[in-house]
């Protein structure tokens, strides 16, 4: 059997957060190509946005993996860095972007933003909010403190029978509700009829 990226992420409703041994392990845990970006509204309205609101703005992409997400939102962009707390991640996003650039650092989240993000530029977190909900509170707040005028960018999916996670964000509406920023942007992708389920993209300017 191969190995499933959930057995070392989120199973079962509980919170795993191996994923340095899910690279190690899973050479492609994701399954998303230049294609599922492009098929995705939240994610070409996320680089829409950037590009036409702040593309003078350093862009920092936080959980980077890989580097291919990063890959295909910064095409035209110079001054990048991707963040991730696996090694393994980040030696094959060094690999694959190796023509560019491109800054990239082995680091948890909230390490990074206590100890080595110095500017305001835009912070960009694609579907990792639900694996660091108990720095959330703290990194917004490092945010407000040391970056005004930066601008932050969140993909998040959400599901009808999601377990872990409800108790800091219970569906789409209650994360708009909870947003610590201003909008500036809102887009909702839903797969089902069901409200709580699918994709939201929010982008706003501290």
């Amino acid at each position: 059997m191969k190995p499933d990226y959930h057995d070392y992420v989120i199973k079962d409703g509980k919170f795993i957060g191996k994923f340095e041994e899910m690279y190690r392990n899973c050479t492609d845990p994701w399954h998303a190509s230049y294609e599922d970006y492009e098929d995705s509204a939240c994610s070409l309205a996320a680089r829409h946005f950037y590009f036409t609101t702040a593309p003078a703005l350093p862009l920092t992409s936080l959980g980077c993996g890989t580097g291919r997400h990063l890959a295909w939102f910064s095409l035209w962009d110079l001054d990048v860095q991707g963040v991730d707390i696996s090694p393994t991640a980040i030696a094959r996003a060094r690999q694959a972007c190796e023509w560019e650039s491109w800054e990239f650092l082995t680091s948890s989240i909230i390490d990074f933003f206590r100890y080595n993000a110095t500017h305001a530029g835009t912070y960009l977190f694609r579907e990792v909010l639900w694996y660091i909900l108990p720095d959330w509170t703290e990194i917004v707040d490092i945010l407000k403190a040391k970056h005004q005028g930066a601008i932050v960018i969140v993909e998040l999916s959400f599901y009808d029978d999601q377990q872990y996670g409800r108790d800091y964000f219970d569906g789409p509406d209650d994360f708009i509700a909870k947003w610590p920023f201003t909008i500036e942007k809102i887009v909702r992708q839903h797969t089902t009829k069901h409200q709580r389920e699918g994709r939201i993209m929010v982008a706003g300017r501290i």
